[in-house]
């Protein structure tokens, strides 16, 4: 307790968001033989300190390249205790009778949340109604979502496979603004990566909805739609789909429409806010990641499904689904067998705040982004790429006197390649600066200017910073402190990019180097 509490406070980090060390040095730092003999308590306290030493603190408030802050005490102390409770969701009688119950409980509050029908817990009549099941992650519910949408379609796949199929089944989604889990998932189910049919993202940054029409309307010879992925804040700059013209979309096609709300979902709990989520309820599954924006700690994700009976298709006793007095929720959680009581965070979350505790940060949240967002801008370092509806903004950096030199430059087509990789490597070196200091972590991943802020170009992707902030409250002195930060990095560099520029203009080439794919990207 005491090494974590250190740890969180900053003792045990030097006060630094992280101690930088290279791969290569982490591994010789814990590398080592199979242990003949163990070592006291006392020893290894000492051990997993210095595993908390090279750790990051995604609770710091410096720490803002995702906004998975894990900060909320209740789900903090819940997670102690499920660690010591030690329960196996797997099956309630001699597993977890009193687990399976709070995430019964939970999941319907989720429901309740997304706007899907749903019934007191007093009434519950058997498995078949429950509609959702807990994950490990977003990536894990988009693979149960394109799963589940498949039987939907197609009952027989169970018995049959794929290859059993009369049509080839394909997904419609919309490129640049996709999370990697689709193409993971297809590739795993055995659908194949050929099975995404992309169509086309607005400059905004979001689904272009008549694009989507017509890839239904016109798909492949020989395929058949039968999902289509709608995004209520995708990774990368938060941008939201119109999902309710997406829900007429899918409901004309007859297509599964499938919300990924990993990011938005938290979204749900203010009633000022959930509109930018308007038709989600239409949606025949939703994902959602409460260790993202929602302050509990990894792992936690859930997968609902408007209408029950699409999950309990996978159940591995079907006998078992209409008995009332049967909660053994493993049977309808595909992709998992014995699981712990993960859930028990998210619903501590809620139990100690209530609703419209958790909104209330959720609002500060937001308010507090929209005053980061700003603080980007008066320091005169960097160019937004894209709009941003909440939490998370994309950006490179490009200081006024470089902007001035890019938008001569760029006049001529002919230097935009070598200009997008000047701000591409300054970019990465501003990155990579801040985070080997320890003292402010970005994000950073490759993005394509589709609404061509920097006079580049759309189609080619660029090296971006990525802010996303975790925290409802960032005190001034640690504004203050990321400020000083950011403009001292800024002057460091600025220099030699500027020179860099100029030489493009006397018609010098520039050093064009590999883009980088960062966890935005995957």
């Amino acid at each position: 307790m005491a090494i974590g509490t250190d740890f969180v406070a900053g003792g045990l980090r030097d006060g630094l968001v992280l101690n930088y060390a290279s791969e290569r040095e982490m591994i010789q730092r814990f590398a080592g033989p199979l242990p003949e003999r163990g070592r006291p308590i006392d020893g290894l306290l000492d051990e997993l300190a210095e595993v908390a030493h090279w750790s990051v603190a995604q609770s710091d408030p410096r720490y803002l390249a995702f906004p998975d802050s894990g900060s909320s005490v209740a789900a903090a102390l819940a997670s102690i205790v499920s660690t010591f409770l030690n329960q196996n969701l797997i099956t309630f009688d001699r597993g977890a009778p009193a687990a399976s119950v709070i995430e019964l409980q939970l999941i319907g509050w989720l429901r309740e949340l997304v706007g899907y029908p749903t019934r007191p817990l007093t009434e519950y009549d058997g498995l078949r109604g429950v509609g959702a099941m807990w994950t490990s992650g977003g990536n894990m519910s988009n693979h149960v979502a394109i799963a589940t949408a498949l039987a939907a379609r197609w009952p027989q796949v169970h018995r049959e496979g794929v290859r059993g199929l009369p049509e080839r089944p394909v997904i419609v989604l919309a490129r640049q603004v996709e999370h990697f889990s689709y193409r993971a998932a297809a590739q795993v189910l055995g659908l194949g990566s050929d099975a995404l049919v992309w169509s086309a993202a607005a400059p905004n940054h979001t689904s272009d909805v008549a694009a989507l029409a017509a890839a239904l309307a016109d798909p492949p010879d020989g395929a058949r739609p039968f999902m289509v992925v709608g995004v209520a804040g995708n990774c990368r700059t938060t941008g939201i789909d119109d999902l309710a013209a997406i829900a007429d979309v899918c409901a004309e096609h007859d297509v599964w429409f499938h919300v990924d709300a990993c990011h938005g979902g938290s979204l749900l709990f203010s009633e000022r806010l959930r509109g930018r989520l308007t038709g989600i309820e239409r949606a025949d599954s939703v994902s959602l990641d409460p260790h993202k924006g929602l302050f509990v700690t990894y792992p936690s994700s859930y997968l609902l499904v408007r209408d029950p009976a699409d999950l309990a298709r996978f159940a591995r006793y079907p006998e078992k689904l209409n008995d009332p007095d049967c909660l053994d929720l493993g049977l309808i959680t595909p992709f998992y067998g014995s699981r712990g009581f993960e859930s028990l965070r998210l619903w501590a979350l809620i139990t100690h705040l209530g609703r419209a505790g958790v909104a209330a940060l959720v609002e500060r949240r937001q308010h507090t982004f929209e005053e980061m967002s700003q603080l980007l801008r008066d320091t005169g370092m960097f160019r937004f790429v894209g709009d941003s509806d909440f939490y998370r903004c994309a950006f490179v950096f490009c200081p006024r006197p470089a902007g001035e030199l890019l938008e001569q430059l760029s006049a001529r087509r002919e230097t935009r390649p070598p200009l997008r990789a000047i701000v591409s490597k300054y970019t990465r070196a501003y990155a990579e600066e801040l985070y080997r200091s320890g003292a402010v972590v970005f994000d950073l991943f490759a993005l394509e200017d589709l609404a061509d802020r920097l006079g580049l170009g759309t189609t080619d992707k660029f090296d971006v910073m990525g802010m996303c902030v975790g925290h409802p409250d960032i005190d001034d002195a640690t504004r203050q402190q990321i400020t000083e930060h950011l403009v001292a990095t800024g002057e460091k560099l600025m220099p030699a990019m500027l020179a860099e520029l100029r030489l493009l203009g006397d018609g010098e080439a520039a050093d064009d180097s590999c883009l980088v794919l960062g966890p935005a990207g995957w």
